[in-house]
């Protein structure tokens, strides 16, 4: 099943990011709270038609967007990523 995005929506693709192999496992008490990053990348899949700020944004663009800004919805058992627009903070260039 095939979905398209409306209402200045961007369907996305969580960019996936390899761990550390230098990285070191730390021993924290249990009532430890990290610091979780607030902005993630993505990758664009598709963007609605009616999107006016970010038109020209091809599929495969890396955009950085606030994480609570994202819905995950499954249908279908499919899981869906969107974001409106103008929750984007930028695009990645090459």
């Amino acid at each position: 099943m095939s979905f398209k995005p409306c209402n200045r929506h961007l369907l996305l693709q969580e960019v996936s990011t390899l761990p550390d192999p230098d990285k070191t496992t730390i021993l924290v008490p249990d009532d430890y709270k990290a610091k979780i990053n607030p902005h993630g990348v993505y990758r664009v899949v598709a963007s609605a038609p009616d999107c006016v700020k970010l038109a020209q944004l091809e599929a495969g663009t890396q955009v950085l967007v606030n994480e609570a800004m994202v819905e995950n919805i499954s249908v279908g058992g499919n899981s869906l990523l969107l974001v409106l627009e103008n929750h984007v903070y930028g695009v990645f260039e090459n």
